[in-house]
């Protein structure tokens, strides 16, 4: 670690500008990320303009502020509502909705702000000794690399649902669905002849649909979104409550930042992926492994905190490399370069004080981060009280806005009810919706990705067996998929033996 650069950052954060924009980022990013269809990604777009005449620092940080605070509010709109504000928090509607129904709303949220300020604050701090290594690391990953990793994330959510058969059925059928449009190559498939297809299936309108109005068919015989004879009463006591469970559950905390930190510093592979890794190897390292996607309080800590702490992980791979590991670092990339700097080796060796600046300041962050938060959901909290009968109309509407909004295409809200019905059709029997999104997600990456090990290896893949780290992800990934059969083999004789 270069101390003087070090010192020098620490130098470039010591401004009231600097803390004045950190803090309006969080706001709009969270305010931002509450609402359907709209992220953070928008919101830096939309703000990256007003940003030129800034000072390189103030408008760098103004940024990361939004995309900060977009990715947890995304996760407090999960929890109260099954609506992710983006793909990223589709993991914390697993635990974290069926809490709010139990009535433990108050205590997923508090859960979700002290996990998301634990990964973020962990994921960035970590990356601040460890920057110069990772980059190369990350040099290591190529396309098969790549292709592995994504099936490993598919693997995880068999033993998330307890169905691999299930899973895979509805993780391949959103694979196919997810090459529906233009080919590694540029040519249209799949698409019949549509031109609004060419592109693709776009994620929010199928989101919307999968999991924000297929839950309005459920509550339409409900008076609430909670159950009844169930607390819905806004209670600081339980919010504590669930910010020290947080605490309590750190080794989960801990590694499930790890997780989002490694999935984060690889390229396209992005927070949703980190965050189902992390909830999967979570529900396979806990004792109450059983409860997860029934409102199990480790299930929320698992995906909020891998979800924040992915940031810092794609953070550092678009500082270290130039590759920006989404949306979000594409447009701060952007930005770094309106401001005469080139993220990559040139940053590193010539701006090693800006580099460090940014980090240090995602770590301060946080501190705002909780502080905004907990007046945030103090608030917003009180959604759950409106009845069905006017919640129901008020979240299809703006899931339909939200779809629309994103291209301003008429086929997009009919995409949402299309993937609407899909997603109750998958509810009523009872597989697991979670595969088919993040097969849909992951389509085009794994079209590209192979596209690129095929070109690159020529039909010779026995030579994939000479990469190291290609070998070690081939073995995790088997072993993720046969974990299910051999505790479905050892549960019946078990069984057989007590008997």
């Amino acid at each position: 670690m270069d101390l003087n650069a070090l010192l020098d950052g620490f130098d470039l954060l010591m401004s009231w500008t600097v803390v004045l924009f950190i803090i309006l980022g969080l706001i709009l990013g969270i305010l931002l990320g509450a609402l359907p269809g709209v992220s953070g990604v928008l919101g830096i777009a939309l703000m990256l303009p007003l940003t030129y005449n800034m000072a390189p620092i103030d408008a760098i940080m103004f940024l990361t502020g939004i995309f900060t605070g977009s990715v947890y509010s995304g996760g407090v709109t999960a929890t109260l509502l099954n609506i992710p504000g983006s793909a990223s928090a589709v993991a914390t509607t697993l635990d974290g909705y069926p809490m709010t129904k139990q009535g433990k709303q108050n205590e997923a949220l508090g859960i979700g702000l002290a996990a998301s300020a634990i990964g973020s604050f962990l994921g960035y701090f970590i990356i601040l000794f460890a920057i110069q290594p990772i980059g190369q690391l990350v040099l290591q990953f190529g396309p098969p690399e790549m292709l592995l990793v994504i099936m490993f994330a598919l693997s995880v959510i068999g033993i998330i649902s307890g169905s691999m058969l299930r899973a895979l059925i509805a993780g391949v059928v959103g694979l196919l669905l997810g090459t529906i449009g233009a080919t590694a190559f540029g040519r249209p498939r799949g698409n019949f002849g549509i031109t609004e297809l060419y592109e693709g299936i776009e994620i929010v309108p199928a989101l919307m649909g999968l999991l924000a109005i297929s839950e309005l068919f459920f509550l339409i015989s409900k008076k609430s979104i909670v159950d009844e004879n169930v607390s819905v009463q806004r209670n600081f006591k339980d919010f504590l409550k669930g910010m020290l469970y947080t605490f309590k559950d750190k080794i989960n905390a801990f590694r499930s930042t790890l997780i989002g930190i490694g999935i984060g510093l690889l390229p396209a592979a992005g927070s949703t992926v980190a965050a189902l890794i992390s909830y999967g190897q979570g529900k396979t390292h806990s004792k109450r492994g059983e409860n997860y996607g029934n409102g199990e309080p480790s299930g929320v800590v698992s995906a909020e905190a891998a979800n924040s702490s992915s940031e810092g992980g794609s953070m550092t791979t678009m500082l270290t490399l130039g590759i920006p590991g989404g949306s979000a670092t594409a447009i701060l990339l952007a930005a770094f370069m309106v401001h005469g700097l080139l993220p990559g080796p040139y940053l590193i060796r010539d701006h090693m004080d800006m580099t460090y600046a940014v980090i240090v300041g995602g770590v301060f962050q946080t501190f705002f981060l909780v502080i905004i938060g907990i007046i945030f959901v103090w608030y917003f909290s009180k959604v759950i009280l409106v009845p069905s009968r006017l919640l129901i109309p008020i979240i299809g509407v703006l899931a339909i806005l939200g779809a629309y909004s994103i291209r301003g295409l008429y086929i997009d809200p009919l995409i949402t009810l299309i993937f609407a019905i899909v997603g109750l059709v998958l509810r009523k029997l009872e597989y697991p919706v979670i595969a088919l999104l993040l097969g849909l997600i992951l389509g085009s990456i794994v079209d590209g990705e192979l596209a690129r090990t095929i070109v690159m290896y020529e039909g010779r893949f026995e030579y994939l067996l000479t990469r190291p780290i290609f070998v070690t992800m081939l073995v995790l990934t088997v072993i993720m998929f046969c974990v299910p059969l051999i505790r479905k083999r050892y549960g019946k004789s078990i069984s057989e033996n007590e008997n």
